[in-house]
């Protein structure tokens, strides 16, 4: 689904089940999985609030590819490094935008 829509149900309803399974067995780490960082936000302040919304729902994001693969830590270097690699998804997003707004494709 194209994360220009403002409303994502499947993400929503993945998100829920994953705080269920969290709150039925708290012991256990849950992940939250999402293919690649720019497929989890438009731009930088969307992907790190989701980000923060997981981790303070007790869910460890994972991303297996991207310039980020695996676990996302939300302290120290990771929230830096995050912070990063989101505000470079948001400019590579931009430049496409441009570039199919133009017509020269991407």
């Amino acid at each position: 689904m194209s994360t220009r829509i403002r409303v994502r149900p499947q993400f929503e309803a993945a998100h829920t089940l994953a705080r269920e399974v969290r709150a039925h067995a708290p012991h256990c780490r849950v992940l939250f999985t999402v293919y690649e960082m720019k497929r989890l936000g438009r731009d930088a302040a969307e992907l790190t609030a989701l980000a923060d919304r997981l981790t303070a729902h007790g869910l460890v994001l994972e991303m297996p590819a991207g310039p980020l693969p695996g676990i996302y830590g939300p302290s120290g270097p990771g929230r830096m490094l995050f912070g990063f690699f989101a505000a470079m998804a948001e400019t590579e997003r931009e430049s496409i935008r441009e570039a199919t707004s133009a017509g020269c494709g991407h």
